[in-house]
């Protein structure tokens, strides 16, 4: 009876110590999962730009299927929240997976399409709202708007150095994602007169929060768009090209 209770207890040993470590027991089935649904994320795009928190990494698939493997470390990602460049680092998520154990990744690719991949965002479905992301992502504001004052709309401004870098974009340089330059040159244009109608800034420490101006141009509309507050000027400039 005593040896008998003590093959028992060896046994009842091993089982706990098996238990608690782990070994002898596989551990794929726990921590494997499927792909329930896989959709393009239909809310609006200016509300799914992100920062990466620097806490999740970046996959090249979806977690639980084939072939799914770290693509970036979370401690890469942590310097494009604080990074300083002009906005080329922003997120644009813009599809949305659910695993089989309740996970949500985002599919999400930077403005310079530097990074591209899946990153865990939390537990909570972001289909009808993009900001519902507690992991991975922050949601941010790439650019803010604010009424210009009145000294600003009744003055009449010009391009500053019309080259092929003084530009007007349809959105702020690097505020959205694929959308940009306006006009590849402002040369043409250099002597038109210039009106104001909406400001705003960048955000983020991006392009140092630089402020840029919309602007009207009567003689030739197709140059309206937002050129940064830097490129214009209120002296009329003598140029001829």
């Amino acid at each position: 009876m005593k040896k008998h209770l003590t093959c028992m207890q060896v046994i009842l040993t091993t089982i706990v110590f098996l238990l608690v470590t782990g070994y002898g027991f596989s551990t794929t089935a726990a921590a494997s999962s499927t792909v329930i649904s896989n959709e393009p994320l239909q809310t609006a795009t200016n509300t799914r730009n992100y920062l990466p928190t620097g806490t999740q990494p970046l996959y090249n698939k979806i977690p639980g299927q084939q072939g799914a493997k770290i693509s970036v470390k979370a401690a890469n990602l942590k310097a494009q929240a604080t990074a300083t460049d002009q906005g080329q680092t922003y997120f644009r998520g813009y599809r949305v997976a659910q695993t089989s154990d309740g996970k949500f990744y985002m599919k999400v690719v930077s403005f310079d399409k530097t990074y591209r991949g899946w990153i865990y965002i939390g537990t909570t479905n972001p289909t009808t709202d993009s900001s519902h992301v507690t992991e991975g992502v922050n949601p941010v504001q790439t650019f803010k708007t604010q009424a210009p004052s009145a000294v600003i709309t009744d003055t009449t401004f010009y391009f500053t150095t019309p080259k092929a870098s003084t530009l007007t974009y349809t959105a702020p340089d690097w505020t959205q994602y694929k959308v940009g330059r306006n006009l590849n040159a402002t040369t043409a244009y250099v002597n038109d007169a210039l009106k104001v109608t909406q400001m705003g800034t960048k955000q983020n420490n991006r392009d140092g929060n630089a402020t840029y101006y919309y602007v009207t141009d009567t003689a030739h509309p197709q140059v309206n768009g937002w050129v940064k507050a830097s490129a214009v000027t209120t002296v009329k400039p003598n140029f001829n090209y």
